[in-house]
């Protein structure tokens, strides 16, 4: 078992919440240390090589620059940061945690573990993306006809990005598009197609026309430790405005609660809203 070395707070999870978090405690005196499970920290960023327009005052950066920045920050202030270091089953009352090296306890744990896109009945392949961002750029859509199968801001987005890279593409939507009417507006020049369907990834084929690649953008879903057995809602963990849980002394933020909508700014404000309301409480 590792020794607990005072710590105050656990934090699962190394994407703007879960970073902004963490700096935030430790600049209000207190002792976290976070834990990522992959080999680098900026949550679902990392997989952007595109450029961010959504975080008010910065301009010019890419999703990976600005997963850079916040690991930079973090590592100025000494954060205790462990990657490569899932947590592989969390205690139900969230004061212990096992990873690969021992066990980790702390009076307060925060949960910033993120979502990932869902992948429906689809599997990863050379010719089909899983969500947005990283599995779009390395698919190969010059000169083919790529189907982007969804409706929301992110079906939309990456049909443009197909678009721009001299792909054919097709979206499918069940519904009528949920996407912002801006990012709607910006393509209107590719083909939609409403109503059900039936994709088909073994013959490449929806609703028996064929393609020679899939985007699959169904949404997110949260990712949850094993062990703990949190209110959900919707699917994500149900949290109050401080971001308590129906756990006491676990807490979560960002996008794995989907309290607010889903974009850097507004999971580093969660972490944030976080991290203050655990000092307040271990000032008392």
């Amino acid at each position: 078992m590792s020794g607990n070395k005072n710590r105050d707070v656990i934090i699962i999870g190394g994407g703007p919440a879960g970073l902004s978090c963490a700096i935030w405690l430790k600049k209000l005196g207190l002792a976290p240390v976070l834990l990522e499970a992959s080999d680098r920290l900026g949550g679902l960023q990392t997989r952007s090589p595109y450029e961010n327009l959504w975080i008010p005052g910065v301009q010019g950066r890419t999703g990976q620059e600005v997963a850079a920045s916040l690991a930079a920050h973090a590592d100025a202030l000494s954060v205790e940061v462990r990657i490569n270091t899932p947590a592989l089953w969390v205690s139900e009352d969230g004061l212990a945690m096992q990873t690969d090296a021992g066990f980790l306890f702390a009076p307060y744990l925060v949960l910033a573990t993120g979502s990932t896109p869902r992948a429906g009945r689809f599997r990863p392949a050379a010719n089909v993306a899983i969500g947005p961002g990283a599995a779009m750029e390395a698919l190969e859509v010059r000169g083919r006809k790529v189907a982007i199968l969804g409706g929301g801001d992110n079906a939309f987005d990456q049909a443009r990005f197909v678009r721009d890279r001299g792909g054919q593409v097709t979206i499918v939507s069940r519904k009528a598009p949920r996407a912002q009417k801006l990012l709607q507006n910006m393509i209107t020049d590719v083909r939609v197609v409403i109503g059900d369907y039936t994709a088909d990834q073994v013959g490449m084929t929806v609703n028996g026309e064929s393609f020679d690649a899939f985007g699959v953008m169904y949404g997110f879903e949260a990712v949850v430790p094993e062990g703990l057995d949190l209110r959900r809602l919707d699917g994500y963990i149900d949290v109050d405005r401080f971001g308590a849980t129906s756990v006491p002394g676990v807490y979560a933020c960002g996008e794995v609660t989907n309290y607010w909508h889903p974009c850097v700014t507004t999971a580093a404000a969660h972490g944030v809203q976080v991290a203050k309301q655990i000092s307040l409480i271990l000032a008392r």
